[in-house]
């Protein structure tokens, strides 16, 4: 809506790409917000886990289903560089929001070995699971606590297995 000139489409898609990183920036704010307040109510429960499946839908969308995704003939090295690193920040936006669920939302639904649920083991009980690694000082106890768990994995899953592999330059060569 700032871009009153439509017809200028390296304008257009600087305007896009401003809005996207504004984007971008809010939702990581308003983790953060969430998570160092310890707040939360079914709306912004909700609110998170959609902002997690847009994470995924859109990163899934942008970067593997559309045509211009498909064809990586004309993909510069900074157009390479900036997919892999909107991954990065996509693998770690749905780290932090279920760090997040872990601590604030569904901590009885896990075993803290300090009996106290905190940032820092939250924090690393998310990124372990992400990699289906081990933490012992955060067990689930409870079965939603397991699901949880389970649906963090196959989002990461989804993100490094498929989606990396089609992020990764393909050669056209036949040797």
């Amino acid at each position: 809506k700032f871009n009153n000139d439509h017809s200028n489409l390296e304008r257009e898609k600087t305007f896009q790409r401003i809005g996207i990183d504004v984007f971008i920036c809010v939702k990581w704010l308003f983790v953060i917000i969430l998570w160092y307040f310890s707040l939360h109510t079914k709306i912004t429960t909700f609110i998170v886990w959609y902002l997690v499946i847009a994470n995924l839908f859109s990163y899934f969308y942008n970067h593997i289903w559309t045509d211009v995704a498909l064809n990586t003939e004309t993909f510069t090295k900074d157009r390479i560089r900036s997919r892999f690193l909107n991954l990065l920040l996509a693998v770690a936006y749905s780290t932090v929001c279920f760090g997040y669920f872990y601590q604030v939302v569904y901590f009885n639904n896990f075993d803290w070995s300090n009996k106290i649920p905190n940032f820092s083991y939250a924090l690393q009980y998310s990124f372990s699971n992400s990699l289906a690694a081990n933490f012992d000082q955060v067990k689930a106890i409870t079965d939603f606590g397991n699901k949880l768990a389970t649906i963090q994995l196959f989002i990461t899953f989804v993100f490094l297995a498929i989606i990396l592999s089609k992020s990764i330059p393909q050669t056209n060569s036949t040797t």
